[in-house]
């Protein structure tokens, strides 16, 4: 039992790290494991619910989907990027797995689609959200700002986590962050994040705001490199597993730290409501003390507008 979860969680990797290499098939997969043809797609489809080839079709339209949406890359070089072998291909492919094509899906607002599937383990856990519903919160802040690549992996992200550091050194009060993410404009596989550590207003130098809806709201107790693995998973499997769609409007992360060292998440998550039958009432929190008067929506600030262009 255990060799054979290892033998899963091995190939996940694989494919994992050869999508944007080469063509992976099951022969490829046949020769990376040493198993015959029948037995790896029998003990896949035993452990994963679906056979391999699908598999593998669906981790390299769900990535194709966070590069249209992430990036301003062409389509044929996505197309290349991911190893179809033609553009028709990987047209065709995309349609069928989301409903849309990749230009239609590049000029929509959606975020998650049903078949969407991104990298996890066996051993991965879909946390179910709670949803909570926040008024309208203006805020100040310090922000913070750095690109990433795709795959998302907080490789360039560690002076947000010195600026938690660096804060919890001084304090042990909670921190509040707000993010937001936007396309860089060169024809590469970067997007921005610009992190919002709220401070007072004379400490501040950007001000925003937390749009009144609906957030789905998780948990998470851990290092801050499992946080980013469950970030990953919540964006890439969660979403789309319970039907919600992001909204694009600031989050929020509430970072507490513990007294072992370690730290507790809790993240918000802007929302759509449309076919959501309750209405959650709406949630109190215990903001952090600020003064201000004008305030710039997360829209204001072009973080939509951004993903347009």
């Amino acid at each position: 039992m255990i060799l054979k979860k290892m033998t899963i969680n091995a190939i996940l990797d694989y494919i994992e790290d050869n999508i944007e290499i080469s063509p992976i098939d099951i022969n490829s997969l046949v020769e990376y494991s040493g198993y015959s043809r029948r037995y790896l797609q029998l003990l896949f489809f035993d452990y994963i619910g679906m056979p391999v080839g699908k598999y593998i079709q669906r981790r390299r339209v769900s990535r194709a989907a966070v590069l249209l949406r992430l990036t301003n890359l062409p389509l044929v070089t996505i197309s290349e990027k991911l190893c179809y072998d033609s553009q028709q291909t990987f047209t065709r492919e995309f349609k069928k797995h989301t409903g849309n094509t990749p230009l239609q899906y590049r000029k929509d607002k959606i975020w998650t689609f049903k078949n969407q599937t991104g990298h996890r383990h066996l051993d991965t856990l879909f946390p179910v959200p709670e949803l909570r519903r926040l008024e309208n919160k203006d805020f100040f802040g310090t922000p913070v700002c750095f690109k990433e690549k795709i795959p998302y992996t907080a490789e360039n992200s560690q002076q947000k986590w010195n600026m938690v550091k660096s804060l919890f050194s001084r304090s042990d009060e909670p921190l509040f962050v707000s993010n937001a993410i936007s396309k860089e404009n060169k024809l590469n596989d970067n997007f921005i994040i610009n992190s919002i550590f709220w401070a007072k207003k004379e400490h501040s130098s950007i001000e925003g705001k937390i749009d009144e809806g609906l957030f789905a709201y998780f948990t998470y107790h851990g290092s801050i490199k499992d946080y980013v693995f469950h970030i990953n998973n919540i964006y890439m499997n969660v979403l789309p597993y319970y039907g919600l769609q992001k909204r694009n409007s600031y989050d929020l992360e509430i970072i507490t730290r513990n007294t072992d060292g370690s730290f507790y998440f809790e993240y918000y998550l802007p929302v759509n409501d449309d076919n959501i039958s309750i209405c959650p009432d709406i949630h109190d929190i215990t903001y952090p003390l600020q003064k201000g008067k004008k305030t710039v929506s997360s829209e204001m600030m072009n973080v939509e507008q951004s993903y347009e262009k």
